[in-house]
């Protein structure tokens, strides 16, 4: 009769380990320092890298990491001494080539009487990618805040109005291919500057006339940008739009997809606005709205104090050209003062 074997103290330690090392979700790889190749291999490591167990067993730590890791894969299996710790951030391979970032922890271990390297590795990829993208976001940030100011002196220190000049400041954190710059002269839009192409440049200025309250309302959004993701479609912004850019103003949507307009206004003071084009659909995002929004209040700024500079300079016509009648009139009296 044939008896049921009774598994050991130490079978039952082994395989208390080894459901542990098939389980673990960190990539567990044992590499034999004198075979120079892996002994074992949990099965995340091995989806890690896309072999199967039996490719990834016999591998020469060289088929999986990059050329410039040998070097530093061999200083660690000269430092490695049982119960250390070796931590550090390297990019592996995997099967198809491409490169993936790993945090590895290497130790050396006696694994059924031989000396090996224990390397614990945790696919880190995704955290990598979201830290360069935040950092890339905040240096675009940086770079809008630094532009920004730029852009708030250059308008402050223009003390006669540069129409252009602000359509062209304007382009300097939001790229647009049409832009107009609308001033308000009581219920009609007049364009002070357009861009886009040179006709558009140097056409005439275009008369939008707004009718009733109601549309001057309607378009001046509460002093919030307006953002159209489809000129073209059936949307009620989109058909008021097309409504308004008529005639030659039309030029402005011409082969255009996407469009942004942006009130400028001083406190509650409605004095124009901003419109720009893209030709590529849903373009313009919400950030964009808030750094054109921050730039039309330094252009509405801008626009009154040329304005305030203008009177102040007719005045100041005035005021001399009554000073010299004054002494032109004091010089007849003194003339005939002496003739009489």
């Amino acid at each position: 009769m044939k008896k049921n074997r009774i598994n050991s103290p130490s079978d039952i330690k082994e395989d208390f380990y080894r459901n542990i090392f098939e389980a673990a979700s960190d990539g567990l790889v044992i590499y034999d320092i004198e075979m120079d190749a892996v002994v074992e291999a949990n099965p995340a490591a091995c989806e890690m890298h896309g072999y199967t167990r039996q490719e990834f067993i016999g591998l020469n730590p060289i088929d999986f990491m990059l050329a410039e890791s040998h070097a530093l894969f061999r200083k660690h299996i000269q430092a490695a001494i049982p119960g250390g710790m070796i931590e550090f951030p390297v990019i592996h391979l995997r099967k198809d080539g491409s490169p993936f970032h790993v945090e590895v922890r290497r130790s050396a271990i006696n694994y059924r009487n031989r000396l090996c390297l224990l390397s614990i590795m945790r696919d880190v990829s995704q955290r990598i990618q979201t830290e360069k993208n935040l950092s890339g976001q905040i240096k675009a940030r940086m770079r809008e805040q630094a532009t920004l100011l730029a852009i708030s002196h250059t308008l402050a220190s223009t003390l006669e109005l540069q129409p252009g000049l602000i359509l062209d400041q304007l382009g300097e954190i939001i790229k647009y291919n049409r832009a107009g710059l609308f001033g308000l002269e009581d219920s009609t839009l007049v364009t002070l500057a357009m861009r886009g192409t040179p006709q558009l440049e140097r056409s005439s200025p275009i008369r939008i006339h707004l009718q009733g309250p109601e549309t001057l309302a309607r378009l001046f959004n509460g002093h919030r940008p307006i953002r159209i993701t489809n000129v073209r479609s059936d949307n009620l912004q989109a058909k008021f739009l097309r409504s308004l850019l008529d005639d030659g103003a039309a030029a402005l949507l011409e082969g255009m997809q996407s469009w942004m307009w942006v009130p400028l206004a001083v406190k509650s003071r409605i004095i124009g606005g901003v419109g720009v084009a893209h030709g590529k659909r849903n373009y313009f995002t919400p950030h964009h709205a808030d750094l054109a929004l921050s730039v039309a209040n330094q252009s509405a700024i801008t626009m009154i104090n040329a304005e305030l500079y203008g009177r102040a300079q007719a005045l100041a016509v005035l005021e001399e050209r009554q000073r010299l009648a004054r002494n032109l009139h004091d010089a007849v009296n003194q003339s005939l003062f002496w003739l009489v």
